[in-house]
């Protein structure tokens, strides 16, 4: 029996498995031997350690490390290989697309790259040395940015540079909130997708001790990102709070020696988050509890191989954004005044407003549209009782003004 299950925690679970029941736990990554170099796209059971090859068994000597792109809406998988985007399929491994990465600067990079399954969108960091001719001196110039994957165009999204390094250890998207989250100088910088801007840049920091939080994953199960706070090792799994800064460790000491750099994803379904680590046994899979951090699977990866760069499917799949685009809404939707109650709410909530309702929808906490209503009433009273306990978004509409709303279902 795992511990210290919350019911507000388990309820975020049950929702996710709901919303996503269609979706397995199978991990799609890169299979990899150093000698000779040779790279294949394979799917892994993290339950049994089965790995089964999809399609072509060589498709390349080399990978860029720094991120990956799976899309579970077209069933494809992309990575960066040199200067170039393999866009393969999940279905067959066959290459859907083969396109060199053309970049706004030639002296330029982009890296740190994942997935939006909100706007189905690739987000990255591209950054590049500027040299200044007046004082002599280099500088680091760093945005957020786009790669079109069928063209493999890098378009900046951020209007001036945003940062001048980050850590090589992850980056995430919170597909509800519309950030990109990385770090950097010792903060988990999140930058608005909209707009490319500084959304929040807090110090990070582990009251419990610890040195570093690492490897960090999005669960979309419970809106909150977990990682490897770091000491002497892999201390524990942690999870953070991305408005203050502050990691909590979960109650599992692990006192691992090391873990492998920039892998780690999240099987929502069942509430799983997977990295590996190097063992006398070889390179290893364990997948660690998200209720108490224990070990929950370990399986070895076979022939002495490395699986780099894996993705869960489930991840995140079907996510919806709560914020809207703060321009857009600034300019076309003015905010919907209304008084709501109860809330938190067992069996009904009541809305009262001073213009008519027109459209209601109902986000679970996947950010998946479960009901939408039509009330066309200035008062609406809506039935809880069906719902499961845990978080859920209201998107109100008017004909001339918009609201979102959250409350808790007990």
């Amino acid at each position: 029996m795992r511990k210290n299950c919350t019911l507000l925690l388990c309820s975020f679970f049950l929702t996710f498995l709901s919303a996503s029941a269609q979706m397995s736990n199978t991990i799609f990554g890169l299979y990899r031997q150093s000698f000779p170099p040779s790279v294949a796209f394979v799917s892994l059971d993290p339950v049994t350690g089965l790995v089964t090859p999809i399609g072509n068994p060589s498709l390349s000597n080399t990978i860029n490390t720094t991120g990956v792109s799976l899309n579970p809406y077209d069933m494809s998988y992309s990575y960066q290989d040199e200067d170039s985007w393999l866009s393969i399929s999940l279905l067959d491994g066959s290459i859907l697309s083969d396109v060199t990465v053309t970049l706004p600067n030639a002296n330029g990079d982009f890296n740190n790259f994942r997935f939006n399954t909100a706007d189905s969108t690739m987000y990255g960091l591209y950054s590049q040395v500027v040299y200044d001719p007046t004082t002599g001196t280099y500088s680091g110039d760093m945005r957020l940015a786009t790669c079109e994957l069928s063209s493999g165009a890098v378009s900046l999204v951020s209007p001036t540079s945003i940062a001048s390094s980050y850590t090589m250890s992850g980056a995430v998207i919170n597909p509800h909130l519309m950030v990109y989250y990385f770090i950097t100088e010792d903060k988990m910088r999140g930058l608005d997708l909209y707009n490319g801007n500084i959304f929040s840049d807090p110090q990070i920091t582990i009251p419990s001790g610890g040195n570093s939080f690492d490897n960090f994953a999005y669960s979309c199960a419970d809106t909150t990102m977990y990682g490897l706070i770091m000491q002497n090792g892999v201390k524990c799994l942690g999870k953070i709070d991305v408005t203050t800064g502050v990691v909590t460790p979960l109650p599992t000491l692990l006192n691992l020696d090391n873990y492998v750099m920039n892998a780690a994803t999240i099987d929502p379904l069942n509430g799983i988050y997977y990295f590996e680590t190097s063992l006398s046994a070889g390179i290893t899979l364990l997948g660690l509890s998200l209720l108490d951090g224990s070990i929950v699977s370990s399986v070895t990866i076979p022939n002495d191989y490395y699986f780099d760069m894996f993705r869960s499917q489930s991840d995140c799949f079907e996510a919806a954004a709560y914020r809207p685009n703060p321009a857009a809404s600034n300019l076309n939707m003015p905010e919907l005044s209304l008084q709501m109650g109860p809330n938190p709410c067992a069996k009904e909530l009541r809305l009262d407003a001073l213009e008519t309702i027109d459209r209601i929808d109902i986000q679970d906490a996947t950010g998946k549209t479960i009901q939408t209503l039509y009330p066309n009433s200035t008062s609406v009273k809506i039935s809880t009782t069906a719902f499961t306990s845990g978080f859920y978004q209201l998107q109100i509409s008017s004909k001339q003004n918009h609201t979102s709303k959250r409350i808790i279902v007990q």
